[in-house]
């Protein structure tokens, strides 16, 4: 079966493969491990509040938002040699949007725009890092 297709081809399903475990991951982990909360589908709207009005657990928060989804932006970016880096914007983005939407439905956490955009970040970070590493490869 390896030989059917041609080496680059196998690598790009390869890392399919393991976005598709990463996306299932990232939704387990943020959305059905957590408990329901008592808030009626909490929404916050005030973007880059987390960065001027900081809570205690703002600067963990803005950290596993960043870094929990550069896989992602690395991923498509591996895959997806063309646009790497808005296809990865695009990915981290939706894939935030349905974590945050998934979490305000469900009554599982807060819907927070600054967590779409540290998502995002993180996501564009890691298509930065695939387009160089894609680069080096050349």
């Amino acid at each position: 079966m390896m030989q059917l297709f041609g080496k680059e081809m196998n690598k790009r399903y390869l890392w399919l493969i393991v976005l598709m475990a990463y996306v299932f991951v990232v939704i387990f982990l943020a959305v059905i491990c957590r408990d329901v909360i008592d808030s009626e589908g909490s929404v916050k709207l005030d973007l880059f509040q987390c960065y001027y009005k900081p809570t205690v657990d703002s600067g963990k928060d803005i950290f596993v938002n960043i870094v929990g989804f550069i896989p992602v932006g690395l991923l498509v970016g591996l895959i997806s040699r063309r646009y790497g880096v808005s296809k990865a914007l695009l990915a981290g983005l939706l894939l935030s949007l349905t974590v945050e939407c998934s979490q305000l439905l469900w009554h599982k956490g807060v819907f927070d725009v600054d967590d779409l955009f540290n998502n995002s970040l993180g996501a564009v970070i890691g298509g930065v890092i695939a387009m160089s590493i894609g680069r080096g490869e050349r």
